[in-house]
């Protein structure tokens, strides 16, 4: 192992192993900062104990045993009120940390440093099963290398003092000038070049086995490491006021990555749509209690939806088809209400029981925010910039056209539900009939003069200063009509009010519009600075269509624009290139699936070929 000056002797593999140890309790113990939904109390105060022990390793071996005896025993307490104040996985993440911190200051046998192994390795895998991100397999790489580096210092250390731990001086003996001078002796000589080839043959052997195993789809099996996010970083949820949208739009940071497979015609203006919005109150759009009342589980469910859906299908696997593919990573904690680009054939997704449809709203939704990355492909994406309403399209016509459109607290009632403030009704009133001009309009024809009407009165202004009105409290009445400038809410918000003042049904729709094209891999990077409002107005026979009002938007009506992705000039900037790395992280590690093991497999024969020839 080099020449004898630069060999380590028993006191300094000790050191070495016991600060490699540290290390390694260190990584594991930070990889607790890449979950969502995980309070790091623990992780912080293992890293900072670990972090100074390492610093000073001596006065750590100065504490009397009874400290230890005290942490020891009180790590019971601490387990036990976790396990009372939260959930079993968060209980477990913390008591896996504190013996951590114990067993990474208190390593002096084999025995011991085999549970500090156990216990990290432990950690590493908790948290692999709970994050999918790309600092995760960097700190992976680093444990797997302090690992490989632990295990063969104890080795050559048993050999040297022939199992006799007595025979090494006190830690309590580890001075700075020892530290430094065992350190400078491990990187000289050929140590540094065993332990690189070592780990070489460790992640060559590991990519190997890797491609080679069988695909086993393990996502969200065991319901013991389901982590529950108490909030939507995005901000969509039932219940949408004026400026949510707005203050979403101040966040710059990457909400969701689709990758979209190659040859692929795409809108050159995508809208991803989230969730549509029924009833209105004083600037807020909801959904109605009475459309919440037929939103069971069982008639939400995806197996329940294919049979209004002829030719739509729902899998936990894709299917062998050459149809193009849309592959949605969603980050954590960004909302349980699903972006979709336009009507598909096929969903797939890992969770299907998990999964509500809502088939009057055309919009789909998990039980609960999730804290992990999440990921579902469509297949056959077609995009017209309508959506069909199956099962409602009769009773809108039924109840509303016939019915008692007055009882509007009832759905489907709610489409046509304007402001409680008669001053608000009149002032829409009498907008839609300026509009309307005596025509008889269809819906289209209607909401493209309404479009036209509310782009000559207001400009579009990201801040809004709504104006004081003595006639009415209502913002959106009060906003549309006035001459003041207006965020995307507004214009959505006053177009839905004309349409349901001209006896058109109508409805808001929230989610994003664009996007940015990332260069390097070639998939759509859309940030919670594209969050956006447009509405959906009826057309009748079971169909929407959709009405961006915001000026500079798409023609009402048109067929939306159509591109290669191959002739998608996007973002070739440093932050693409980073956020690129982690998009390619999600494809060839994180969703290496059957398929792409497969497809793997045949460019390695192809290759395999083409080299003997």
């Amino acid at each position: 192992m080099g020449s004898k000056s630069h060999r380590l002797d028993a006191d300094q593999l000790a050191l070495l192993k016991w600060m490699v140890g540290a290390c390694i309790g260190l990584v594991s113990v930070s990889t607790l900062f890449n979950l969502d939904g995980y309070s790091p109390f623990s992780a912080i105060v293992a890293c900072v104990v670990i972090g100074a022990s390492l610093l000073w390793p001596s006065g750590f071996a100065k504490l009397p045993p009874m400290v230890w005896k005290i942490y020891a025993v009180g790590i019971i307490p601490l387990m036990m009120i976790d396990i009372m104040a939260r959930e079993t996985v968060p209980a477990l993440l913390n008591l896996n940390t504190w013996l951590i911190i114990y067993r990474a200051l208190n390593q002096d046998n084999r025995r011991e440093e085999m549970q500090l192994v156990l216990l990290c390795l432990f950690l590493q895998v908790m948290t692999g099963i709970l994050t999918a991100s790309l600092l995760f397999g960097f700190q992976l790489l680093v444990f797997s290398a302090l690992a490989i580096s632990f295990l063969v210092i104890g080795v050559m250390l048993e050999a040297k003092i022939e199992g006799d731990y007595s025979l090494l001086k006190k830690r309590r003996m580890w001075t700075g000038e020892v530290i430094v001078d065992t350190l400078k002796t491990a990187f000289l000589g050929r140590n540094l070049f065993l332990s690189f080839g070592m780990f070489s043959a460790l992640l060559g052997f590991a990519a190997l086995v890797f491609t080679v195993i069988p695909r086993i789809d393990v996502e969200n099996k065991v319901s013991l490491f389901e982590l529950e996010s108490t909030k939507s970083l995005s901000g969509f949820s039932e219940n949408v006021s004026l400026g949510e949208i707005t203050d979403i739009q101040k966040d710059n940071s990457v909400a969701l990555r689709v990758d979209v497979s190659d040859d692929t015609m795409v809108p050159v203006m995508p809208y991803w749509r989230m969730l549509a919005l029924d009833s209105y109150d004083r600037g807020s759009f909801v959904l109605s209690d009475g459309f919440k009342t037929i939103l069971k589980p069982i008639v939400a469910s995806p197996f329940n939806a294919a049979r209004y859906w002829p030719g739509t299908t729902f899998s936990q696997v894709p299917s062998g088809g050459t149809r193009s593919r849309w592959t949605f990573y969603l980050e954590p904690g960004l909302s349980k209400f699903l972006p979709l680009p336009g009507e598909f054939r096929q969903f797939t997704y890992g969770e299907l029981n998990t999964l509500l449809i809502q088939r009057e709203m055309s919009y789909f939704s998990l039980e609960a925010t999730s804290s992990k990355m999440l990921s579902y492909q469509l297949e056959g994406v077609g995009e017209t910039g309508t959506s069909s309403d199956v099962t409602i399209g009769q009773r809108i016509e039924d109840e509303l056209i016939q019915g008692d459109r007055f009882d509007g607290s009832m759905y489907p009632f709610t489409l046509l539900q304007l402001p409680e403030d008669l001053a608000a009704q009149t002032i829409f009133m009498e907008m839609s009939q300026e509009i309307l001009d005596g025509e008889d309009l269809s819906p289209r024809e209607f909401a493209r003069k309404a479009c036209l009407y509310l782009s000559n009165k207001h400009s579009y202004s990201m801040s809004s200063t709504l104006a004081g009105s003595a006639v009415t409290d209502d913002p959106v009445a009060r906003w549309a009509s006035s001459d003041s400038p207006g965020h995307c809410e507004y214009f959505a918000s006053s177009m839905v009010m004309l349409a349901r003042a001209t006896g058109i049904p109508a409805r808001v729709v929230v989610g994003y519009k664009g996007g940015e094209w990332n260069a390097y891999e070639r998939y759509y990077m859309v940030r919670n600075a594209d969050a956006h409002a447009w509405c959906e107005v009826y057309e009748g026979d079971g169909v929407w269509f959709r009405v961006d009002p915001t000026p500079g938007s798409e023609i009402v009506g048109s067929t939306p624009l159509m591109v290669q992705t191959e002739l998608l000039v996007g973002e070739s900037g440093s932050k693409a290139y980073i956020d690129s790395l982690r998009m390619l992280w999600y494809r060839r590690i994180v969703n290496f699936d059957q398929q792409t093991q497969r497809e793997a497999a045949v460019q390695l024969k192809d290759f395999f070929l083409a080299y003997m020839q």
